[in-house]
């Protein structure tokens, strides 16, 4: 099976987007964030204007990569790769890397002048909320619980889709190809767990899975992007309209507007990268085994240099580019110590025994 490089590049490029995305969220519009600085349009705006199709993508790209991986490997082994490479990074995640995020909150919100040692004790005790930035929860990781839970769970049925050959044929067609979004629409009244939806996160998956059962249907959506492109430009625009000016809303009226504009947008991101993206780089070959480590460090590196960062550096444009940049030097490099490191590569979900380990999600 040839290797689907725009898959790659689409998954590489939003783990990149991370910097940006989670620098703005310090300088947006919304006070609930570790540490925050003056608020800014700017960061307002990007928060807004990304927030919709950004977690989704990595979901749907997730779920293209689950029907490769299950081609090439029996249930028990993608069961198997699935604990070693999410479940494991999940738990150690949550132990080691996520805490000091949660005890600069307490700094920078509450002033908090106790030791580090001090703070764990109250941080692994303190169950009260997993939305409360101060106590304990999986911050970021949570991206990685949720698709270990979707995965497993998903997997009778796209172990059936592959053994039946299944693949729908609506999917070839670019018009009925924006329907599920009114099932993901209908999906996300369904309950949240710590403020994410994981009903909704599992039809992307899914549907990112019966995207990949027929190269065709890709090849349908790469001659459809830029009708995708039409309406998703300017149905974004008039979402970033509505939060500015009314708030985010969650009404069935609005959910009914805003999810045929999510779904346009994932569509036309995948026939642009299978357009101009399907090809080999050095930068994926350097990148794709990085992303999933560099994923787990960035905020815990975002979160400790802006703390500082803000209490030195007055230009907000200044202060964003090196809480942007920083941390993602910071987590290039502790990848290439993690990655010379056989202990480390496995609490990072790397492959023990191979140095050019792939992403967990491919």
């Amino acid at each position: 099976m040839k290797r689907k490089e725009y898959v790659d590049w689409l998954r590489n490029l939003g783990i990149v987007f991370l910097f940006p995305f989670h620098t703005a969220r310090i300088f947006n519009d919304n006070p609930e964030f570790y540490v925050k600085g003056p608020e800014n349009v700017f960061s307002s705006a990007l928060v807004n204007v990304s927030s919709f199709w950004f977690m989704p993508l990595l979901f749907l790209l997730a779920g293209m990569s689950s029907y490769y991986a299950l081609r090439k490997r029996a249930a028990r082994g993608y069961v198997k790769e699935r604990c070693l490479r999410l479940l494991v990074p999940f738990l150690f995640g949550c132990a080691v890397i996520v805490p000091p995020q949660a005890y600069y909150a307490m700094k920078f919100h509450h002033g908090y002048r106790g030791s580090y040692p001090d703070f764990l004790w109250s941080y692994f005790t303190d169950f009260s909320d997993w939305s409360v930035l101060t106590s304990i929860s999986p911050a970021h990781l949570w991206f990685i619980l949720f698709l270990f839970v979707i995965s497993v769970t998903l997997l009778p049925l796209m172990l059936t889709v592959i053994r039946r050959q299944y693949t729908p044929s609506w999917l070839n067609d670019p018009v009925l190809a924006l329907l599920p979004a009114a099932g993901l629409a209908m999906l996300s009244f369904l309950p949240e767990i710590g403020g994410e939806n994981i009903f909704t996160y599992a039809g992307y998956v899914l549907l990112g899975f019966l995207i990949a059962t027929r190269d065709t249907i890709i090849d349908t959506l790469e001659r459809a992007r830029r009708g995708y492109l039409c309406i998703s430009v300017p149905g974004a625009v008039g979402i970033l309209v509505e939060r500015f000016a009314r708030g985010s809303q969650t009404d069935p009226l609005s959910a009914a507007l805003h999810y045929p504009v999510y779904w346009a947008t994932l569509l036309a991101m995948l026939g642009y990268g299978k357009r101009y993206l399907d090809r080999a780089s050095a930068f994926m070959d350097y990148f794709s085994p990085a992303a999933f480590p560099v994923y787990i460090l960035h905020q815990t590196y975002l979160i400790i240099t802006a703390y500082y960062v803000l209490r030195t550096v007055e230009h907000s444009a200044i202060a964003f580019a090196i809480i942007m940049v920083l941390p993602l030097c910071l987590s290039v490099a502790s990848y290439e110590a993690i990655r010379r490191t056989p202990g480390l590569r496995t609490m990072f979900g790397l492959r023990a025994h191979q140095p050019a380990a792939t992403l967990p999600i491919s």
